[in-house]
This record gives structure tokens, sequence and C-alpha cells, in this order.
């Protein structure tokens, strides 16, 4: 279940939300924040802190003109989610094109890495934002 989605209902497990300016200096706070959860929870924090730098890159660079962001960060039976999200609903990515860019390309592979480290990456919008959500299992 997405934290972020209350059309879902309550959500019953805690949540560990940080909210930051769009600044690029806030990357590296939203990479804390799930590292120090990860050592909470027991979960391996590679593939996590490399999706939520990702997604809160992207989100500081494109959307960060609509606001701060906030990083969400839940944990159900199952999985641990990383919920970015930003004020610019307009600005959704599609996901099921996602392409490599080319050699020459300096910039673009973001989305590319987080689908390739996370389980699932998903795209929500909620009125006046939207969450790019990803998905990591969680060690039983």
């Amino acid at each position: 279940m997405h934290a972020t989605d209350a059309s879902t209902g309550p959500v019953q497990e805690p949540v560990y939300i940080v909210r930051l300016p769009a600044l690029p200096g806030s990357v590296s706070t939203a990479r804390e924040h799930v590292e120090a959860l990860c050592r909470k929870f027991g979960v391996d924090s590679f593939a996590p802190v490399q999706v939520v730098s990702e997604l809160a890159g992207n989100a500081v660079e494109h959307a960060g003109m609509c606001g701060g962001i906030e990083v969400w960060v839940s944990f159900d039976p199952a999985y641990m989610w990383i919920e970015v999200v930003d004020f610019a609903p307009g600005f959704v990515p599609d996901l099921e094109t996602v392409e490599e860019p080319g050699d020459d390309e300096e910039r673009g592979r973001g989305l590319l890495i987080a689908q390739m480290l996370a389980e699932r990456v998903e795209a929500l919008v909620l009125g006046d934002r939207k969450a790019l959500c990803a998905c990591f299992p969680v060690p039983v």
C-alpha cells in the first residue's frame, strides 16, 4: 500500500516523512533518511539509497520550481516503500517508455536506474502533487 495514497484508507504502518526544500543538497538528506531507516529495520541499503537519490534528484530538477519535496518511507510485512513526492502533478514521467540515453548523453538515466534496482516503480498523481514510488523486498 502506498502511504501517500489516502484513497486506499488509513495507513496502518508507521510512515517516516522528511520534508525538504527543492535544492540539490536535499538529495543527500533524502539518502541519509533512507539509509538510517534501512539500518533501523535491517534492510540492505544499497538499492534503496541509490533509488531515492535518483528520484529525489529528478524531483528537485524537474519539479522543484513548484515547491519542496517530501520523502515518505513505510514498511509493510513484505516491502519497504519509498515515495518521493513533489508538487508538479502535470509532469508525470511515462514509466512504460523509459529508454536508455545514448552513450554521449550525460544525463537521463535516473528512472532507468530506479527501475533496474527496485522491484517495482510506479507514479501516482494525487491532486496537487505526484509521487514516484519504489518498493523493495523486506527480509523475513
